[in-house]
This record gives structure tokens, C-alpha cells and sequence, in this order.
């Protein structure tokens, strides 16, 4: 019988490890909405859906220019046929960075062979920054997922010359320029015309039918550049982000994404250019100790080849990963989610570098992979010390799930013989684990801490009327979306002239200024504790020097 297990497990062990992957994604589906991003996109949504107002995209009856509007049409879609909440607003970018996984398996298997698809495809979906995306959903999961996709389905039109994957390759890009503006169609032109030019693919560069597909691009665009005509070109006396009568097409196509490298747009931060050499560090975890020397090889052969490549081998990705990361690195402003369309790319770069160098079996890999497995007890450790230091499990289920996940964790990597698959395996069940303890215990746990959504909720469950929840000096993105409406920010006039059982979120400064320095008749109805989760810090996170970073927000009623 134990065989019989055994036999069973090793000829599903695949489909064990996405469905693992899988379950995680399910469960971030139903963890609320995170502060700020994520908050306010849930919210343009649903004031999308609200208004019916599908071409031009405003946030709190203000115009809103910063994203195009692919995520607000598709969570207000989501909307419609499933209700309002965190469920439906994260569906479409998960199915979409499902998508995305699968693409890259089949792009994988196109250039190379099954077993790397599968190993790129679980490399790809067991990294930090894929658990992350599919919980806090902001537009990069969209834009990994379609980037990915147009590659596959353009490389297969590079083989069989079919106009249907040309047609599929322009959905792709139309989709990803929809979602993050020209960048989409930037990766997959560097990735693309990396690899022909590596080639001396003259032939294929000037293909009359990528004017097709550009003109295809260009079709499916039609309804966002109209929508931007009509709110922002047509009105020259608007004033949006400091831009005085802004184009929204010159917005569009150069300002949102090249105006971050040219300076044109004022929105800058103090990263330098090696930023996303450091937060890749964490982002591509569990994988960054095969990363590095997986872009090593890919690089010396290269130079090996003296930069002239046969037109059977696969340059996109190497092409695509260098020249993007590099050209991204030059941006005046910089977030680490901003690379994660690159990590498709880099996960098949991965998935050769294993399956390659398990094959030669040197002394370097074998160490390498070794001192992989004693770092991957991390993300076990990092889950015992949450349990310990962090927050207290409500029930020993996890732990208990945990502690099997640890034996079958070790039991593997003793069991199966052959090397990449042992290191694929036991990676995706130690961020299985991890990722388990995110999206089940310590996200839901964290988000508590979010008072503004907290309060929006308990307020939005007494069922009263929609004009009597208002916001005075504190207010989040997350309470239009929980109260299912605006909530109006107010001055302290108009708090004094409030009708009675209108409720009011506040700071500590408000509750003091409203209830003693004006001495208004409200009660306060609730206290809750505050804190930016998207900006976790050790103090936050020790239970014992939490009170000492924690705010206070308070719900307070008209008497």
C-alpha cells in the first residue's frame, strides 16, 4: 500500500505542486484589499461600475490619469456578475496571472523541452513576488500575465507563419499597454528584437506583417485613446498632477511610462540605479542563488559566441530580462513590483540553468543546491518565529500542517534522486508553507490593523442610509471601497453641522478637536488600533513593542 502511495504521489507530483500553488492563490482572493495601491484601484472600480461610466476613469468624481483603465473594466466587470468584493475585485488579475504561468509554459516547451516548461512554470509560481501580486493586486500582475502571453503566441507565429497567433500576439500587447501604458509593448519588442538581431534574423524584422500587428494594436486601443480624448484633450482648461491641460494620449503613450526616465514627470524618488538589484533579492525568492549564476552562463555564452546566435537556441528571454532590467533601472521612480513582467523571463532562464547543470553534476552545483535547501528552512523558521513573537495562531491547525510540511519537506529531499527535480520539489513545498501561513494567518491578521477598512466595514453592516458615514484628517482608499460609496473628507464646520447619527472616522488630533477643544455632542463608538501594513517593520511586528507603534483611530457618532 505504501507503494501503491508512493507511486501515486511521484506520478502527480506536478500537479500536487500547482495545485499547492493554486490553493494559496485562493485564499489571497479573500484577504482584504491592502493600503494604498490596491485600495484605491478597487475603489476606481467600483465607482466604474457605479456610474457605468466605462471610457473615462475617475477617482472620487475627480479625474484620474495616472493608470489606463484595463483593471477598472475588468474588476467592475467582475463586479457586475459577482458582487462587490475582495473576491471579485482580485479574480480577473489572478486568472490573468494564471494565464501568465501557463504561457510561460508553453513558451518554455516551444523552445525547449517538457521538463524545463514544467520546472519554468513552478519556478515562476512559487516566488515571493507571485503570492504577493495575487494578494495585493495592482496592475503588474496584469501586465506579467499578457507580456508573457503575446511572447508565446509571437514566437509561435515566428514558427508557423499562422496569422492567428499574430492576431493573439496583438491582444496580448494591446492588453498590457491597456493595463501599465507602452511598457508592454517595450518588453516584448526588446525581447523580441534582441533575439533577431543576436540571430542576424534580418528576414524576420522586417516582416510586412508586423504592420499588421501594429495595426491590430492599434484597433484594440481605439476605446481607451477615445476615452482619454474625450476627458482630457478635449478640455485644455483641466489640471491633473500638476499638468496643466494634459494630453491624455501624450499621457498614455510617453509621459506615465518615459517621462519617469526623461524627467518630464515630477513623481521621483531617491532610488538609485541599482534598486532593483537589491529588491529582486527578496522579490525572486526562493530562486536568486540560481538566478545569478543562471545569467552568468547565459552571458559567457554569449560572449562565447561572439554575439552571433543559431536560430534554433532561445535569446528572447536573456534579451528581454538584461535590456529591460537595465532600462528600468534608469526610471526617476521606482517600486520593486515594477520588474515583476520580467520574472516569466527569468523563471525559464532559471528552469535551464537547473535541468543543465543537474545534468553535469559538478562539485559547484551540487554545493549550490545544498546550500539552497539549508536556506529554505528560512521560510519554516520565519513561520515558527510568527507564531512565537508575531501573532498567536487562533487554533493548531497551521502549525500542525506546518510541522507535516516540514517532515514531507525533508522526506523528499531525501527520497528523490535526481537533483533538479529534488530542488524544484522541496522549494515548492517549503513556499507552499510560507506562503500558506501569508494568505491563511498572518495578511488576514495584519489587515485588522487597517483601521480605515475595519471601520468602514462596521459601519457599512448597520445598513444606514449612504450619507451619514463621513471622514474628518484620516481617510483611506479602502473605506470607499468597504462602504460601497465616497466617503466625503469634511472640515470641522461641517463637522459641527452634522445631522444626528452621522458617523465620523478620525485621527487622535480629530477625536480631541471635535469631542473637547469643541466640546460637539459625539460619542465615540469605537477605537481601533492603525498601522501602514504595506510598510511592515520588526517593532510593528513583535507583539511586544507593537503598542509602541501603533495609532489610534476612532469612529465617533453624532449624538
Amino acid at each position: 500500500m505504501k507503494s501503491g502511495l508512493f507511486s501515486w504521489l511521484n506520478e502527480y507530483r506536478y500537479a500536487l505542486c500547482f495545485s499547492a500553488i493554486g490553493l494559496v492563490y485562493f485564499f489571497n482572493l479573500f484577504i482584504d484589499v491592502m493600503e494604498a495601491d490596491a485600495a484605491q484601484y478597487a475603489a476606481i472600480s467600483l465607482e466604474m461600475f457605479q456610474t457605468g461610466n466605462y471610457l473615462e476613469v475617475y477617482h472620487r468624481g475627480a479625474d484620474y490619469l495616472d493608470k489606463p483603465p484595463l483593471l477598472f473594466w475588468l474588476s467592475a466587470l467582475s463586479f457586475s456578475l459577482f458582487g462587490i468584493s475582495n473576491f471579485a475585485y482580485k479574480l480577473p488579475a489572478v486568472l490573468i496571472i494564471i494565464l501568465g504561468i501557463y504561457s510561460t509554459y508553453r513558451f518554455a516547451k516551444l523552445w525547449y523541452d517538457q521538463q524545463k516548461a514544467i520546472y519554468a512554470a513552478l519556478i515562476l509560481s512559487a516566488t515571493q513576488a507571485f503570492f504577493l501580486i495575487t494578494n495585493d493586486v495592482r496592475t503588474d500582475g496584469l501586465l506579467t500575465g499578457f507580456v508573457i502571453f503575446s511572447l508565446w503566441q509571437l514566437s509561435v507565429f515566428l514558427r508557423n507563419k499562422k496569422m492567428f497567433h499574430l492576431i493573439a500576439g496583438a491582444v496580448g500587447v494591446a492588453c498590457a499597454m491597456m493595463t501599465k501604458g507602452p511598457l508592454g509593448l517595450v518588453i516584448v519588442g526588446l525581447a523580441l528584437g534582441g533575439d533577431m538581431l543576436l540571430k542576424r534574423d534580418w528576414k524576420s524584422i522586417f516582416k510586412w506583417e508586423w504592420v499588421l500587428f501594429l495595426v491590430f494594436v492599434g484597433l484594440l486601443l481605439l476605446p481607451m485613446c477615445y476615452g482619454l480624448y474625450q476627458q482630457f484633450d478635449l478640455h485644455p482648461e483641466k489640471e491633473v498632477y500638476g499638468l496643466s491641460g494634459p494630453s491624455g494620449l501624450r499621457f498614455f503613450f510617453w509621459t506615465q511610462s518615459f517621462g519617469r526616465i526623461t524627467g518630464e514627470l515630477y513623481w521621483k524618488d531617491n532610488t538609485t540605479f541599482f534598486y532593483f538589484f537589491h529588491t529582486i533579492l527578496w522579490d525572486f525568492q526562493p530562486w536568486i542563488l540560481f538566478m545569478l549564476p543562471a545569467l552568468w552562463v547565459k552571458f559567457r555564452n554569449l560572449i562565447q559566441a561572439r554575439f552571433l546566435i543559431s536560430k534554433e537556441t532561445e535569446w528572447l528571454t536573456f534579451s528581454g530580462f538584461l535590456l529591460c532590467f537595465l532600462a528600468l533601472s534608469t526610471s526617476g521612480y521606482k517600486l520593486p513590483h515594477y520588474i515583476f513582467p520580467l520574472f516569466p523571463l527569468l523563471a525559464i532562464i532559471v528552469a535551464d540553468f537547473i535541468v543543465e547543470q543537474s545534468k553535469s553534476a559538478s562539485t559547484f552545483f551540487n554545493i549550490l543546491a545544498k546550500v539552497h535547501f539549508g536556506l529554505l528552512h528560512l521560510f519554516f523558521l520565519l513561520t515558527l518565529i510568527s507564531f512565537i513573537f508575531f501573532f498567536t495562531p487562533s487554533s493548531l491547525l497551521l502549525p500542525t500542517v506546518t510541522v507535516i510540511l516540514f517532515v514531507v519537506f525533508w522526506f523528499c529531499w531525501l527520497r528523490i534522486g535526481q537533483v533538479a527535480e529534488k530542488i524544484i520539489i522541496v522549494s515548492v513545498i517549503a513556499m507552499f508553507s510560507f506562503g500558506l501561513t501569508l494568505s491563511t494567518y498572518l495578511y488576514p491578521t495584519l489587515l485588522t490593523y487597517q483601521a480605515e477598512s475595519v471601520a468602514a466595514k462596521d459601519v457599512y453592516d448597520k445598513n444606514l442610509p449612504d450619507d451619514v458615514f463621513k471622514a474628518y484628517r484620516s481617510a483611506g482608499f479602502g473605506m470607499d471601497f468597504y462602504w460601497r460609496n465616497v466617503v466625503p473628507y469634511s472640515s470641522i464646520e461641517e463637522v459641527r453641522n452634522f445631522k444626528k447619527g452621522t458617523f465620523v472616522f478620525t485621527d487622535p488630533a480629530g477625536m480631541e478637536e471635535i469631542t473637547k477643544a469643541e466640546k460637539l455632542n459625539y460619542r465615540i463608538v469605537k477605537q481601533y488600533d492603525d498601522f501602514h501594513v504595506a510598510k511592515l517593520s520588526i517593532k510593528f511586528l513583535n507583539r511586544k513593542t507593537r503598542d509602541q507603534i501603533i495609532q489610534k483611530k476612532y469612529l465617533l457618532e453624532k449624538m
